[in-house]
């Protein structure tokens, strides 16, 4: 795929959001649709679009290389947090701001943006590599993530916190992605009356993300937004830095120019992951300054995801 091939397909991906921002600022989507939508795609689109993506001939490559993918994320996110732990302390940011600090740049959009972005780019062997690595972010997201956002809430022991992991992790998302591997494992080829109602429904999933996305984006104060110093920090770390260090590791471990290394940096490279708004909200972090790391960087993202997309071809 050539430099504007990459563009032209970024841009069919990112322009779906345009329905989604047009509707919100006439009335027609309110937040109660927008939330509906996302539940339909959590609960329903995304298990369907994991299943079918996983529905192609067995090769040990392509299983040796969910290892990689699993592998390779999970040092991502740990060097990330370390960076993410000194950028906060050299900042000094108040305690409100820290933890979500932190968060904002160990978690990103992988599912919303990642899988379009990846389908769109590589196609539907790449979305298996993406929903490997949404995987790894859910387990690091309700286990370690909470506990950086909360740090300081002693009620909880750590089997609340194990439960409450365990619980979260078990969405219909994980429960896609096993009934995907086991049916790919298996060489199980589900019949046509079967594969092709799910491939339907997964089909949807880009198209309502972005669309959801785009009503967000409409709720925005580009003005306040883009005088948030704090968020630009935000942005370097998470849309630059953050994939640099899934290349450098990428580099090391596999080596590029696979379909699987292709997938992990551009999965790094996803904004911050919108989930971090709910989260400060439900933990008492500053949900103003969520709100504006999720939103500088899904707009900016628009920049820095074909600049790795196109370093990719020559790397």
């Amino acid at each position: 795929m050539g430099t504007l091939d990459i563009i032209i397909a970024l841009a069919k991906i990112f322009i779906i959001m345009l329905p989604g921002y047009i509707m919100k600022k006439m009335g027609l989507l309110t937040k109660q649709h927008a939330e509906g939508m996302s539940s339909l795609i959590t609960n329903v689109t995304f298990p369907c679009l994991i299943i079918v993506s996983m529905q192609m001939e067995f090769s040990m490559e392509i299983l040796n290389n969910c290892k990689y993918a699993i592998i390779i994320f999970s040092i991502i996110i740990a060097f990330t947090m370390l960076i993410a732990r000194i950028a906060s302390k050299k900042a000094n940011l108040p305690p409100t701001q820290s933890g979500i600090f932190t968060f904002m740049l160990m978690f990103g959009n992988t599912g919303f943006i990642g899988f379009p972005v990846l389908s769109g780019l590589f196609g539907q062997e790449a979305v298996l590599y993406g929903a490997l690595c949404d995987a790894v972010y859910n387990v690091f997201m309700f286990t370690i993530g909470i506990a950086i956002i909360k740090p300081g809430d002693e009620k909880r022991t750590k089997q609340e916190i194990i439960k409450q992991a365990v619980k979260e992790s078990l969405n219909p998302c994980f429960f896609g992605l096993i009934i995907g591997l086991a049916l790919f494992i298996g060489q199980v080829t589900l019949p046509d009356i079967i594969a092709g109602p799910l491939n339907s429904i997964g089909n949807i999933t880009s198209p309502l993300a972005m669309i959801v996305i785009g009503s967000h984006l409409a709720d925005m104060d580009f003005k306040e937004l883009f005088r948030a110093k704090h968020a630009y920090i935000v942005c370097l770390l998470k849309l630059i830095v953050t994939p640099i260090i899934g290349l450098i590791f990428v580099k090391l471990i596999i080596g590029t120019g696979s379909l699987l290394a292709s997938a992990i940096i551009i999965e790094a490279a996803m904004p911050v992951a919108m989930c971090s708004v709910i989260f400060s909200e439900q933990y008492k972090a500053d949900v103003n300054f969520a709100v504006k790391g999720v939103m500088l960087t899904t707009v900016m993202c628009i920049i820095t995801i074909p600049i790795f997309a196109i370093l990719l071809q020559y790397i």
